[in-house]
């Protein structure tokens, strides 16, 4: 049975397998007999069997190490020519390189040379010029040298043509300094001279309007004495009709009263304040006097006031006469300044 399964398995590939008898009609020795001999046969069959599948397995091997070599061989081959292919790019990079390096160094020289051959055109032109300018001014050499050979005859200050420029660029610079100092002065002459101009007329115009206000205060001065006048002549008239006349003479007071505080009022302006103490308040003193019995007392009152403003108009008459001297004083210094500046 063992043994058709295995014929049947095999399917009868192999020709060395033994036949199958028909052994219905044989003892059951001789069927066991034929079954070894059947199980002998299989035995070999297997043995052979593995023989060849051994033989078949060691030339599959063979044939892979022979294919795992020519794959070795073939990638050794593939990596040689890869390295080929790059050391070929590198060597035609590096030579694409080069040849652009040597185009620009190319370019740049012809460039420089370029540059060079203008600059020798330019200095040969330079050249041509610096000769021409030698030819032309020879004849100075010469003539400075035939300065210095007569001058070393009469006197030893310029042994050398050297000597001579310097001492000629000494007096020359001393020139230079010289009409700077020249024009400085004379700007600042002219700076002076304007200054002194704006003094002048800044002087003068002050000098106007002193000599205005001069004559304002002498009218105003005029007009207070005119004032003081009429009020003295009204004081006397107004004390030789006191009976008939006492209203008018409290006016009279209080307009003395008045008078004499305005000239408090300025003498305060000139720095005098210590009269206001000595005479005492305003307009309260007239109207004490008005309700006085005696209008003897309050005459005197008024004729004392009527002194005191005598006063005050006699010390302004001479501030009036210090302060034009002062200004004629102050105008002469100003003009003699003025002709000593010019």
């Amino acid at each position: 049975m063992a043994a058709n399964e295995f014929l049947s398995t095999y399917g009868g590939r192999n020709k060395n397998l033994p036949q199958t008898l028909t052994l219905d009609h044989v003892s059951p020795a001789t069927r066991l007999l034929e079954k070894r001999r059947q199980m002998f046969e299989v035995q070999e069959a297997l043995d052979a069997q593995k023989e060849e599948f051994a033989r078949r397995e060691d030339a599959f091997r063979r044939r892979e190490e022979a294919l795992r070599k020519k794959d070795l061989e073939l990638q050794e081959s593939l990596i040689k020519f890869n390295k080929f292919l790059q050391e070929n790019e590198s060597k035609r990079n590096r030579a694409i390189k080069r040849a652009a390096d040597e185009k620009k160094q190319r370019e740049l020289k012809e460039v420089e040379i370029e540059k060079l051959t203008q600059q020798y055109l330019t200095k040969k032109e330079d050249e041509t010029t610096m000769k021409q300018q030698v030819s032309q001014n020879i004849k100075y050499q010469q003539f400075l040298t035939d300065v210095v050979e007569y001058v070393q005859g009469s006197s030893e200050d310029f042994p050398e043509v050297v000597d001579l420029l310097n001492r000629h660029k000494t007096l020359r610079d001393a020139n230079d300094d010289l009409n700077q100092r020249q024009g400085d002065q004379d700007r600042e002459n002219d700076e002076k001279r304007h200054y002194f101009s704006q003094v002048t007329k800044d002087r003068a115009n002050e000098v106007l309007n002193r000599n205005n206000e001069i004559a304002m205060l002498q009218k105003h001065l005029e007009s207070c004495s005119v004032g003081t006048l009429e009020m003295q002549q009204n004081v006397d008239t107004s004390i030789k009709g006191m009976s008939n006349k006492i209203l008018l003479l409290g006016q009279m007071l209080a307009s003395i009263e008045n008078l004499l505080e305005r000239f408090e009022t300025q003498a305060r302006h000139i720095k005098r304040k210590e009269s206001k103490n000595q005479f005492g308040g305003g307009g309260g003193g007239a109207e004490g006097g008005a309700g006085q019995s005696d209008l003897a007392k309050e005459g005197k009152k008024a004729y004392d006031h009527l002194e005191d403003i005598a006063t005050y108009m006699i010390d302004y008459a001479s501030i009036v006469k210090e302060w034009e001297a002062e200004q004629l004083k102050n105008k002469e210094m100003v003009d003699g300044e003025g002709l000593r500046a010019y």
